[in-house]
């Protein structure tokens, strides 16, 4: 099983130096003069990272040197990410030792028995993740697919036409409309006729606004709302 893997990791490895090889010659055509180094992504299907690879040592190796700094990265890279957890795991057990002493424990002799067995855990996951994305890291799909021109035809907005009141209204804004709305209110609750009042004294019936009707009322007590348009004498 050992060797299958290990043949099938050098055959990914050759595929991805092959195909690397190709991108790093059309650069050169086009760019060679002013580029350096180049910047390529790698991928496992979860997890991506860039690895940074000198074009002129990946022409002359055949690819190579693709695949040889994307294992150096990786490998770096998962030790650092790894390390600093370590070192929080550390702290929080130097931490939590202290309490061995209630159990009658050395904390000193607790602290290292459980240190070494939380660098062999730490070697165990440096491993794990290194292998699990070196064998299934790929050259991510780069090539867009092509736009297809769509079949429907936009539909024709509809015109939209206003006229003289509406475009005055809008103009007026929030308080326009305010007047325009009591405006046509006074008109519909509007009396159809009035009186003449020829005594103070006299009793008449008016009509608020709102459409109120108030009879028998003497003329003084109802004048200045009549004065003030508050009301009109209508009988």
């Amino acid at each position: 099983m050992y060797v299958a893997v290990e043949n099938q990791y050098i055959a990914k490895n050759k595929r991805i130096a092959e195909q690397a090889l190709g991108v790093f010659k059309q650069i050169q055509v086009e760019r060679g003069a002013t580029v350096e180094e180049i910047v390529v992504p790698f991928s496992d299907g979860m997890k991506e990272t860039q690895v940074a690879v000198n074009l002129k040592k990946t022409i002359e190796t055949n690819g190579r040197e693709v695949v040889k700094e994307m294992e150096k990265s990786v490998v770096l890279a998962l030790i650092d990410q790894e390390w600093k957890e370590h070192l929080r795991e550390m702290d929080d057990l130097k931490q939590s030792v202290q309490n061995a002493a209630y159990e009658q424990k050395d904390p000193l002799l607790v602290y290292k028995f459980e240190a070494v067995e939380l660098f062999k855990r730490f070697m165990s996951k440096v491993n794990f993740d290194t292998i699990g994305f070196l064998m299934k890291a790929q050259l991510p799909e780069t090539t867009p697919q092509p736009a297809q021109p769509s079949s429907r035809r936009p539909e024709p907005q509809p015109k939209l036409q206003t006229n003289r009141a509406d475009e005055e209204l809008e103009m007026a804004g929030p308080s326009g409309y305010e007047r325009h709305s009591n405006s046509q209110t006074a008109e519909r609750q509007a009396p159809v006729r009035a009186i003449k009042i020829a005594d103070r004294n006299q009793k008449v019936t008016v009509q608020y606004r709102d459409g109120r009707v108030v009879a028998d009322v003497k003329y003084k007590k109802v004048e200045h709302e009549v004065a003030n348009g508050d009301c009109v004498v209508i009988a």
